[in-house]
């Protein structure tokens, strides 16, 4: 059942309502054929309900009703959406053109009889999709016209404000509906939003939105016209009054709809039962049909295995032919991957061998030069320690004669002790005689003695200097003499380099500089010679492109020779270009290989890696085939980053993976080669830069630049050298200039030093000459002097001796140290033999294996070749015998498949039993078997269809039989609920005149009429029936009627027109004070109300407003008399 339509003010304003029901619709259309019954749904307990549940629903309709009518003083607020603003008229009615804007809340229009107030109500229920017949105003459209025009035109403007409205944004604030039809018959609807755009001009789009705001333009409670008002108001019985009710609420229409409900679940029960019948029926057909298209289709299976049979006939003995041949073709593939195993196997022996010969010969040449280092450190060790016993022996002389030296200072000091003791003891005797003068003289002498030695030491000091001077220029000539050589060196690198960039510059690309002089003369002798089996291929380099020339240098020398050799196919081949080599003078390496094919598939490492064989461009198959043999360039990957190469392979085994070449970024041209020695451990082998000319095709002009780049950095190093030099140089002229500087400053101290000693010898002398005694003071002097000078003996004796002891010890020290760093050289000189020769042994023992493997995998290979020749000719045989059973079995058909197996005679048996089967087969089948397939298709069609009808009818009639009940329950609780709130507001409205009354509604028999009891003085509680009330309380109760059976519905406009045409004034002010008040309590309700009186009696409000049309215009007619 569809969902009430409410007004969103009513849920704001009845907030405490418990049942509130304001009315009710179905979308199940009733047929305009058939006539719409009501139906008593009350069974028997229903139709006795109990007086407490409609207490209590009267109670909680009091209770509403109460709280909606307390908050009238509050103010009623107009509804933002679903409400009328405005109602436009052209050539309607009596109307050229009628505008009429009305109220959001209480609208009254008045004018005289004939001033077109009820053609606005007409306009409404016309404009908004109502039927012409419902307006009792025409039977058609047409009549609606104004006489004179040919069509008219309705407006009705809807707001469309507030947060629930109706497509906001497509229609805006407003919707506006026009209809436009003419006298022709033809009617068209335009929705159009507030700025007059058109949106849609389907009537449904009108009919969704009717619906949308519950505005029920068909309902007559909705819209009272004036035969409708007069006959409710006035001459309405109470089965009328009923009908009214049942129709004004939605409930009359649900009735139908459930009623033509039961109807069709009724027939629908009774078409199950012949459905079901249909579908036994339709399932025993199918099953007959389906058992005899079985037979059919194993009749026909038979036929087509007889038909196999006899094509496998002719076929089986290819097949056995055939599969003979095949063990051959597996035989001969395992041999040719047997002679690929071989050759790369002797490959890798040989490779093997190259590697262990070329360590022993390594090692071998290691021991020598060990050894060559090793026997000039024993001679100089033996040289150093003879040098280093002299000076020992000559350093402990000069000890003991220092120490003897020492013992005789000792001595003369102690002797110069007492002397001067003397000397003073008999000076004071003599100063006592001449005042004095004498000792200011010694004094003086004293003073200048210290003066002199003070002189001599500098001058001994300076002396002493001279060693350490003359030391420093013999290392720094020594230095500037070692620095010599690689200069010269570094110089012949840079011709050498120059020259072979200048021979790239010259060549071009042509690889002339990278061969033999006489390679020309060779190519042509061997183009010339026509006696080989296939000319030789050669060399190598000649037809290898190298893509990317970073690698040329550590490719170059990793290929070495092999660059330079030829391949031929033969032995005798080898033989004959070997004498043309030795004839031209042109020796090169050369290789027998074969023109097999090799498969590297599955073989190589991962894409992401670049290998040798990616970056070769190889014009030549038996060239590539070598490289790949012989170098495992499609297993050798290429990494520029030594890091990066380092990390990878220490990660884990790389797949497909022989060995790494990497870069070193501090040696141009110089690499890594990085291998997976024995116990997964990785190897590295420095691979020093390729010093000729590229032998592999590349590009020119990056060979040119990067020799370019070579020279540039040699000539920096060069220059470097020459720096270094020249720098050395200097620092040998400035320890000559420090010599030089020496003796300049020895001259200038030995004069300073001689004069203090002579004004010594003058101060001594004056004061000899003035002694008064000379006798013993002379005897002294002579004494003292003589110590003196045996101890200036003594000391220049000692301090000569100091001087060559420290000489001495010094040049101890600097002999023990040569003897410590030959020791270290010899140390390290011995260690490295050793370590040679255990290198040596040990790849002696690995030559001598790898020998005797490469020796065993050459006759393995050999053995293998002629074991693939002998199963070449033995499957060219069979392919032979082959080929003939082939073209004797196509005389019989084409190619068939034969099935695991079978043999002539056991299909000779088969096809004698499936004869037999299809002669029983056809006798049971009695018709073709095309129209046997077709009848079973149709009848298991027939009987899929009947059991998806019956179930899809028996789903359906279950759906309907829960959905009708569940509706049912509904359509009473509406009915209970509608009619409570009814009741509760029809006395409710009757008090506003002190009158008393009840609505008395009979749903089992279908009537409804009001008790009401005027005098307020009675007691009694029965009422008085409307027959007996006077003509204005009858309609004033009929008025409260009327507005309790509004409060019961949905729809936010309510139309009542000439409601007051049989009231006096009395009534009509209290009718009409009754209705403004009933309006103002129901909620965002707009009413629009018709009279033909004036409304002067009504006070001006906000929510009220009043229209008033023009007077009609009556034309002067003169009267049909005639004059006697």
């Amino acid at each position: 059942m569809a969902p009430m339509k409410r007004s969103r003010r009513a849920f704001e304003d009845e907030e405490f309502e418990v049942i509130h029901v304001e009315g009710a619709q179905s979308n199940l259309r009733q047929d305009s054929q058939k006539k719409p019954r009501t139906s008593n749904y009350d069974s028997g307990d229903q139709a006795s309900e109990s007086e407490a549940e409609e207490d209590e629903l009267e109670a909680e309709a009091t209770q509403v009703l109460t709280q909606q009518r307390r908050r009238v003083k509050e103010g009623n607020l107009p509804a933002d959406n679903g409400i009328l603003l405005s109602v436009i008229c052209t050539n309607f009615m009596c109307h050229t053109y009628l505008e009429v804007s009305l109220g959001a809340l209480i609208n009254f229009i008045i004018g005289h009889n004939g001033s077109g107030k009820s053609a606005v109500l007409t306009a409404i229920t016309i404009c908004l999709g109502g039927k012409a017949t419902a307006t009792n105003r025409g039977q058609s459209l047409k009549s609606f016209i104004q006489e004179g025009a040919e069509a008219a035109v309705l407006s009705v403007k809807i707001k469309n404000g507030g947060m629930s409205g109706y497509q906001q944004d497509v229609y805006g604030d407003s919707i506006i509906v026009e209809r436009h039809f003419s006298r022709s018959g033809g009617s068209t609807f335009k929705l159009k939003s507030s700025s007059g755009k058109i949106i849609s001009t389907r009537k449904g789009d009108l009919d969704e939105i009717c619906d949308f705001y519950a505005l029920q333009i068909d309902n007559p409670m909705n819209v009272l016209t004036q035969d409708m008002a007069r006959q409710f108001l006035n001459n309405s019985t109470a089965s009328d009054k009923y009908k009214f009710f049942m129709r004004g609420t939605q409930l009359e229409h649900l009735d139908g709809d459930y009623q033509q409900m039961e109807q069709s679940i009724d027939q629908l029960d009774t078409e199950l039962v012949t459905v079901d019948q249909d579908v036994s029926h339709y399932k025993k057909e199918a099953e007959s049909k389906k058992a005899l298209l079985a037979l059919s289709e194993k009749r026909d299976s038979v036929r087509r295995k007889i038909r196999t049979l006899l094509n496998q006939m002719a076929w089986v003995q290819v097949e056995e032919q055939e599969r003979l041949l095949e063990s051959y073709g597996k035989d001969l593939q395992k041999a040719e991957e047997a002679v690929v195993e071989a050759e790369r196997k002797q490959s890798e022996a040989a490779d093997a061998y190259d590697g262990y010969n070329h360590a022993h010969e390594g090692a071998a040449a290691a021991i020598q030069d060990a050894q060559n280092d090793l026997a000039p450190l024993n001679e100089e060790k033996d040289l150093a320690k003879e040098s280093f016993d002299k000076c020992k022996k000559e350093a402990m002389a000069l000890q003991t004669e220092q120490r003897a030296i020492r013992e005789y200072m000792k001595a003369a000091d102690a002797r110069i002790s007492k002397a001067k003791t003397d000397i003073q003891e008999e000076n004071r005797r003599l100063g006592d005689l001449d005042g004095g003068n004498h000792a200011r003289r010694l004094a003086e002498i004293e003073a200048k003695k210290a003066d002199a030695v003070s002189a001599k030491e500098r001058f001994q000091e300076h002396e002493r200097s001279l060693a350490t001077l003359e030391e420093a220029k013999r290392n720094a000539e020594k230095l500037y003499e070692d620095s010599q050589g690689p200069v010269a060196h570094k110089k012949l690198e840079v011709r050498t380099c120059d020259e072979r960039l200048q021979g790239l510059i010259r060549d071009r690309g042509q690889q002339q500089g990278a061969y033999p002089t006489s390679m020309p003369r060779l190519l042509k002798a061997i183009e010339q010679d026509g006696a080989f089996r296939q000319a030789p291929v050669g060399p190598i380099g000649k037809h290898v492109r190298l893509l990317n020339p970073i690698w040329s240098s550590i490719l170059e020398k990793s290929f070495g020779g092999v660059l330079n050799s030829f391949v031929v196919t033969s032995k005798e081949d080898q033989n004959r270009l070997s004498n043309i080599m030795q004839q031209i003078g042109c020796p090169c390496p050369i290789i027998i290989g074969n023109n097999s094919p090799i498969s590297i598939q599955g073989h190589e490492p991962d894409p992401n890696f670049e290998t040798t064989l990616r970056v070769l461009e190889i014009d030549n198959d038996l060239v590539r085939r070598q490289l790949i043999i012989g170098q495992a360039i499609e297993q050798t990957i290429l990494i520029k980053s030594r890091p990066e190469a380092v990390e990878k392979l220490n990660a884990g085994r790389l797949p497909n993976v022989k060995q790494c070449f990497t870069l070193l970024e501090n040696k141009r041209g110089a690499g890594l080669r990085l291998n997976y020695g024995y116990g997964g451990n990785l190897g590295q082998n420095f691979v020093p830069a390729f010093e000729g000319t590229p032998r592999m095709k590349t590009d020119i002009e990056y060979q040119i630049n990067s020799q370019r780049e070579v020279l540039q950095g040699l000539r920096s190093e060069l220059s470097e050298l020459e720096r270094q030099t020249r720098e050395k140089q200097n620092d040998v002229k400035k320890a000559t200039a420090a010599i030089v500087m020496h003796g300049r400053q020895s001259r200038t101290l030995r004069p300073a030093m001689q004069q203090a000693e002579d004004i010594v010898e003058k101060l001594q002398d004056a004061l000899d000459s003035d002694a008064i005694e000379e006798g013993r003071l002379d005897a002294l002097k002579e004494h003292l002097a003589e110590a003196e000078e045996e101890k200036a003996a003594y000391v220049g004796s000692f301090e000569e001796s100091v001087i060559a002891c420290d000489k001495a010890k010094e040049l101890l020290r600097v002999k023990k140290e040569e003897m410590s760093e030959i020791d270290h050289r010899i140390e390290g000189a011995t260690t490295k033999l050793k370590k040679v020769e255990a290198r040596a042994a040990k790849a002696e023992g690995q030559r001598g294996m790898a020998l005797q493997q490469k020796n065993a995998a050459i006759k393995f290979s050999e053995k293998a070749k002629d074991v693939l020749a002998d199963t070449e000719a033995e499957r060219d045989e069979k392919a032979r015998v082959v080929t003939h059973f082939i073209e004797q079995a196509s005389l019989v058909c084409a190619r068939v498949s034969v099935d695991v197996g079978e043999t002539g005679s056991s299909i000779e048996k088969k096809l004698a039993k499936l004869e037999a089967d299809v002669k029983r087969f056809e006798n049971q089948m009695g018709g073709s078997q095309q129209k046997i397939a077709e009848d079973a298709a149709k009848a298991v069609e027939a009987a899929e269809q009947a059991e998806l009808q019956a179930s899809s009818m028996r789903n359906l009639a279950q759906h309907l039989k829960m959905t009708l009940m569940s509706r049912k329950e509904r359509w009473q609780l509406f009915q209970r609920a509608i009619t409570a709130r009814a009741r509760v507001l029809f006395g409710l409205l009757l008090s506003e005149r002190r009158f008393r009354g009840k609505l008395l509604i009979d749903h089992k028999g279908k009537s409804l009429d009001l008790s009401v009891e005027p005098d307020e003085t009675r007691k009694r509680n029965d009422g008085r029936a409307t027959k007996t009330l006077s003509g204005g309380e009858k309609s004033f109760s009929t008025t409260c009627l009327l507005l309790s059976l509004w409060e019961a519905m949905g729809s936010p406009v309510r139309c009542l027109d000439e409601f007051d045409v049989f009231m006096d004034v009395a009534n009509r002010e209290v009718s009409i004070d009754l209705i403004i008040s009933a309006a103002r309590a129901s909620a965002s309700r707009q009413f629009i109300f018709i009279t033909p009186q004036s409304m002067s009696s009504v006070s001006e409000a906000s929510d009220v407003k009043i229209h008033k049309m023009t007077d009609p215009k009556r034309g002067q007619q003169i009267l049909p008399f005639v004059a006697a």
